[in-house]
Formats: structure tokens, C-alpha cells, sequence
């Protein structure tokens, strides 16, 4: 259970009263006073499940920019009350649990920027992908997607991009191409250390599916993408792993630094192609995943700024995939 307490000037204390009487939520009123000015507070507890739809109401009804106007959301501990029995019972039938929006930013927001464990786990990532492309053994290789540390910067993308956060987005898109950039060049360390001791087999089926970009692996990324944004919003782990699976960014970058290292241009660009339009589809479906889903700003007044930058976003992602698209078009034909 949680506790949502509102304070508000009280030219807006109805349209807060109407909102918990429109969410059928008991509220207790209370008449207190912030910096000499007279405030209204109103303290509920309701279900986890309520939260969200809760607070898209709320902040409907108030103008936040008011520096009086407060909500605050608080963990409840324990209740003794039959009548909050029936409402919990009641919201969980009726309820799917969803990330709330606050819970969804903070779960994003620490992927925003690089650290070392993240930039070490691209390490482990790349010597798995590239031990396993090498062997050409499947079970390695979905070893590596495991390891991946690009799925939290990805998310972090889609999330800030729905909320019209651009430069946090951008700092995100920052980092995941710098962990690329980094499995790209140890893989081409890696592959020029291992190449002066054994012939390495290029032929090995697990790098030959990597060297080539084809229309269906356009599919497949924005496919990938829309249920990687649909695991992060409804907070169903096992679908998460199934998309850390699925996100097979560390493999094609792998195979990139090979070709890199021996200077094997078409392996190298054909390889590069396939990150790319893995990349751009998953930010893509994902981003459109998540505006369905009705990740937005909550405060009314921030709506329409965002949804401008939000198309702008979408729209040169969008170009991009088309370009993709197009090259690999006439590369295969």
C-alpha cells in the first residue's frame, strides 16, 4: 500500500477533491498554512496497483509550477482498515501491475551514464561473444547476449525520449555507441593477439551470420524493440530475459572488431550495418512502445513541448532505419 499526500493552494483544492472522488479513493482533508499562505492538504492510502492512474489525475488537476503545490508518495508500512482490505482486493483483480512512472525513471535513470562495472561487464561481454563466434557455439554466444550491458542505456534512451528529456537522451545514446565502440576495439585486440598464434575460421557459421544484413533483420530489431519496451513498462522479468537474449548488439560488434583487425573491409562493414539497424530498431519500437503504453510527463502544461520532441526523435530514427533499410535493399539485390 502507499500514501499520496496533496498539498495545494486552495483555488485548486476542488479540482483535487474531484479528482479522488472521480478515483472512488477515501481521502482525509486537513486546512494548514505554507510560508504565511493558506494551504489544503489531503492524505490517502490506496493499493500499489492505483498509483499511477492516481497520480496521471492529480497532477490533471493542479498546476505543480506553484511552488505550494506538493505530491508526495510514501510506502505504508501496515494498516489495520476493512474498508482498504476491500479496495486492495478489489484493484488487484481488476489491475495488471505496471511500473509506475516515477518507478520507471528511477529504474532508467541509473543507465543514463557509463561506469567502470558497466564498461567491465562490455569486457566480459566481448571476450564470451568473441570465444564463442570463434567456436561457433550458440549456447557461448547467448552467453555474451546475456552479459550485455546495453539493454539498461537503451531503455534509459526510450524513457527519456517519451518524456522529452533530450539531453539525459542523448547522454544515453552517448554511452551505449562508447560500450560499442569499446567491443568493437577489443574484439579487434583480441582477434590481432589470437591471430598470431592460430588461423582464426572465419568460415565458423555463428561469425558468417553476422557478416550480412538482410530486410528480415530490420523486422526483427523493431520487433525486438517493441517488446523490450513492452518488458520495461509491465516489469515482467522473465520477458526481460528473453529480450537480453534477443538484443544481439555484443555479437555483431564482435565480429566488426574481427573484420577491423584483419582489415577485412566487407566483413567489417557488413558487420557494423547489422549493429546499426539492431540499434536503431530497438530504440525505435521500443520508444513507439512505450508512448503507446502512455509513458509521459505527467504535468499537463509539459505535454505538448514533449510531444513535439518526441516526434522529432522518432522521425530521425525513423529516416535512419529507412537509409538502413534502403542500402541493404540494393547491397542484396
Amino acid at each position: 500500500m502507499k500514501r499520496i499526500n496533496v498539498t495545494v493552494i486552495t483555488d485548486q483544492s476542488e479540482k483535487v477533491q474531484e479528482a479522488f472522488e472521480k478515483l472512488q479513493i477515501p481521502v482525509v482533508t486537513s486546512i494548514g498554512y505554507q510560508d504565511g499562505e493558506k494551504v489544503i492538504n489531503f492524505s490517502s492510502i490506496i493499493p500499489e496497483e492505483l498509483v499511477d492512474n492516481s497520480m496521471e489525475e492529480l497532477t490533471k488537476s493542479i498546476d505543480l509550477r506553484v511552488k505550494e503545490n506538493v505530491i508526495s508518495v510514501y510506502d505504508v508500512e501496515a494498516f489495520v482498515s476493512s474498508a482498504l482490505d476491500k479496495i486492495n482486493e478489489k484493484a488487484a483483480k481488476e489491475n495488471t501491475k505496471k511500473n509506475p512512472l516515477e518507478r520507471l525513471i528511477s529504474q532508467t535513470d541509473k543507465h543514463v551514464k557509463l561506469n567502470k562495472d558497466r564498461l567491465a561487464m562490455a569486457l566480459f561481454a566481448t571476450l564470451v561473444a568473441f570465444a564463442g563466434l570463434l567456436l561457433d557455439n550458440v549456447a557461448i554466444v547467448i552467453g555474451a547476449m546475456l552479459l550485455s550491458p546495453l539493454l539498461g542505456p537503451l531503455n534509459a534512451f526510450a524513457v527519456n525520449t517519451n518524456l522529452g528529456r533530450i539531453r539525459k537522451a542523448a547522454i544515453s545514446q552517448l554511452s551505449i555507441l562508447i560500450l560499442l565502440s569499446t567491443i568493437i576495439i577489443l574484439s579487434a585486440i583480441a582477434t590481432f593477439l589470437v591471430s598470431q598464434f592460430v588461423s582464426l575460421p572465419l568460415n565458423a557459421g555463428q561469425i558468417v551470420l553476422r557478416m550480412h544484413t538482410s530486410l528480415s533483420d530490420i523486422g526483427i530489431a523493431l520487433v525486438i524493440g517493441l517488446a523490450g519496451g513492452l518488458a520495461l513498462f509491465v516489469a515482467l522479468p522473465e520477458l526481460l530475459v528473453g529480450v537480453a537474449i534477443a538484443v544481439a548488439l555484443v555479437p555483431p560488434a564482435t565480429v566488426a572488431g574481427i573484420g577491423l583487425a584483419l582489415g577485412n573491409m566487407g566483413i567489417f562493414l557488413g558487420a557494423l550495418t547489422l549493429t546499426f539497424v539492431y540499434l536503431i530498431g530497438l530504440e525505435l519500437g521500443s520508444s513507439i512502445m512505450l508512448r503507446i503504453r502512455g509513458v509521459t510527463p505527467r504535468r499537463y502544461y509539459q505535454k505538448e513541448e514533449v510531444r513535439v520532441k518526441f516526434v522529432y526523435s522518432i522521425a530521425i530514427l525513423a529516416v535512419l532505419f529507412i537509409v538502413l533499410g534502403v542500402i541493404i535493399f540494393f547491397l542484396n539485390n
